[in-house]
């Protein structure tokens, strides 16, 4: 869910091999690229990660709360040696913070559904969970998802475009797309199911349909370059353990959860 913001920007994809992925990982846990070393102290982390997410009322807010801050919480739990540095910020914010080298990490992200070479920083190799994604459309102008999905180009969709795959219109805001869909228009909106759902009931709208239109991979944005590579190799082993323990799916199950089927009434 990188936003609406974010397309001028500049980037192509990192997806290095396993064993630049073991190089990179010892170059983080023994070189100085990509950590800020802490103070000599026993009870102190050796390693910190600053991660800036990008606001999402109702799971990033800006105070520090929500279930996606929670998650990144319980991230930064299981490894003692590194701490990672949690702040808010407005998404374009969020995303600058990695641009200019000020952060480590950044959420929200979704993975590309097609490479993408002109963004000024990276993916993390490894996913921590897929967001569903839902189509809403308007309830007098019903647009099936398969019908969408076979040709889209009759139709105005607003959503976000890097990772969608097929062209649509820049969405600068759930609450906006959700009102002009409600308006008549334009013929749909995608967004991450709970972000919108969000909206939708606080909003009340009753005139509009949603049905599951596809499920993309929840990624970390990191730095290109070196730097980037020995982050992810670290994002790799901890998320990795992680998936294979049962936990990793367990924390993120109160983040993002399957399509649930309902409609405003």
């Amino acid at each position: 869910m990188l936003p609406m913001m974010i397309g001028n920007l500049n980037m192509s994809i990192q997806a290095g091999r396993v064993g630049a992925l073991l190089s990179a990982l010892v170059l983080f846990l023994i070189g100085p690229s990509p950590i800020q070393a802490q103070p000599s102290n026993s009870d102190a982390p050796t390693h910190t990660l600053v991660i800036h997410m990008g606001e999402l009322p109702g799971l990033i807010n800006l105070d520090g709360s929500g279930p996606f801050v929670d998650f990144v919480r319980f991230l930064d739990d299981q490894d003692p040696n590194t701490q990672i540095e949690i702040t808010v910020f407005p998404i374009h914010r969020a995303i600058n913070g990695i641009v200019r080298g000020s952060a480590d990490l950044m959420l929200p992200a979704v993975r590309p559904t097609k490479t993408v070479t002109d963004l000024p920083f990276a993916f993390s190799s490894e996913s921590f969970g897929d967001v569903t994604h839902v189509l809403y459309t308007h309830k007098n102008n019903p647009l099936p998802v398969d019908v969408l999905w076979a040709n889209p180009k009759p139709y105005t969709i607003e959503a976000v475009p890097y990772y969608m795959p097929f062209k649509v219109e820049r969405s600068h805001g759930i609450e906006q797309s959700l009102r002009r869909l409600a308006a008549g228009r334009i013929d749909g909106f995608v967004w991450a199911q709970e972000e919108a759902d969000m909206m939708l009931k606080q909003l009340g709208l009753t005139n509009i349909r949603r049905a599951h239109f596809a499920d993309f991979q929840d990624v970390f944005v990191i730095p290109k370059g070196e730097k980037g590579q020995a982050i992810d190799a670290y994002l790799t082993a901890l998320i990795t353990r992680l998936r294979d323990s049962g936990a990793l799916a367990r924390e993120y199950y109160k983040v993002h959860r399957p399509y649930v089927d309902w409609q405003p009434e």
